[in-house]
C-alpha cells in the first residue's frame, strides 16, 4: 500500500519534466501511434516501477487532447491488463476526462489495494460529479467491507454533502465497526450543522473505540450540557446520558 501511494506522484513528476513537445507523431492516428509505440503497452503492464514510469511519460508528453485519444483507444480495445488500465484511467482523471470514471469505479472494487489507491485518487478529480457520487453511494450497499470502506474514503475526501445527508441512515444499518468508524471520522473532519446530533447518536455504538472517539470530540463542545457519560460505562448509564444530550440538542436548534 505504501508503494502505491508514492507511485503516482513519482510518475507525474517525471511526466511534467518530460514536457509536451511538438513532434511528427502528432500526425499519427491513435491506432498508428500505438502500432509504432507498442512498447508503451508492455511497460504499462510491467511490475517494474521504472517501466511504468516510462509509459506514463510517453503518454503524458502527447498532451491532453492527443494523449486522451490514445488512452481511450487502448482502454476500448482492452489492450492492457488491470495494472495498465487503472494507470490509464488515472491519467484521464488528470486531464479531467470523464471517460475514465467507469474504469476508476471498477478498480475501486478491485482486490489489489494498490489499484484501489490509484482509483481513489483519480476519482477525487470528479468531486461533485453527480454520476460519480451516485455510484459511490451505491457502493455503500455492497456486501464487501473493503468496497464500503473504499467508497466512504473517497466520499469523505470529497467532503460529500450527500454522504452527510444520509449519515444516520448509513450509520444505523452498518454492521461493520471499521465502516462505522470511517463514517464517524468523516463527521469529525467536517463542520456539518448536524455534527453534534450525529456524534451523540454514536455514543451508543457497540464499539468502545468509536464511543471514545465521538465523546472525545463532543466533550470539547462549548456550553455542552453537563452529563455523566463514560465511554466504558454501563449501557443503562450511557443511554441515560445520551437521552440528556439529545434534549440539549433539541433545545439549542
Amino acid at each position: 500500500m505504501v508503494r502505491s501511494r508514492t507511485l503516482w506522484p513519482a510518475l507525474l513528476a517525471i511526466a511534467v519534466q518530460a514536457g509536451c513537445s511538438s513532434t511528427p507523431e502528432e500526425k499519427l492516428t491513435p491506432t498508428d501511434w500505438l502500432r509504432e509505440n507498442s512498447s508503451v503497452l508492455r511497460d504499462l503492464e510491467s511490475f517494474e516501477k521504472g517501466r511504468q514510469q516510462r509509459a506514463i511519460v510517453r503518454l503524458k508528453s502527447l498532451g491532453a487532447d492527443r494523449g486522451s485519444a490514445v488512452v481511450v483507444a487502448v482502454l476500448a480495445d482492452s489492450q492492457v491488463d488491470y495494472r495498465g488500465e487503472v494507470l490509464l484511467a488515472r491519467l484521464l482523471a488528470d486531464w479531467r476526462d470523464k471517460r475514465g470514471t467507469s474504469y476508476l469505479l471498477k478498480y475501486l472494487k478491485h482486490q489489489d489495494q494498490g489499484a484501489v489507491e490509484i482509483a481513489s485518487q483519480g476519482l477525487l478529480a470528479f468531486d461533485g460529479d453527480p454520476s460519480v457520487i451516485r455510484a459511490l453511494l451505491e457502493m455503500l450497499q455492497s456486501p464487501s467491507v473493503q468496497q464500503r470502506l473504499a467508497a466512504v474514503g473517497v466520499l469523505s475526501e470529497m467532503g460529500s454533502e450527500e454522504l452527510m445527508g444520509r449519515f444516520l441512515e448509513l450509520y444505523r444499518k452498518e454492521g461493520e465497526k471499521l465502516v462505522r468508524g470511517a463514517l464517524v471520522r468523516t463527521v469529525l473532519q467536517g463542520k456539518h450543522p448536524r455534527r453534534d446530533e450525529f456524534l451523540v447518536e454514536t455514543l451508543l455504538d457497540a464499539d468502545l473505540a468509536i464511543r471514545e472517539m465521538s465523546w472525545g470530540a463532543l466533550k470539547k463542545r462549548a456550553r455542552l450540557r453537563e452529563v455523566k457519560y463514560e465511554p466504558s460505562g454501563g449501557e443503562a448509564d450511557r443511554a441515560k446520558a445520551v437521552s440528556n444530550l439529545k434534549r440539549w440538542i433539541a433545545e439549542n436548534r
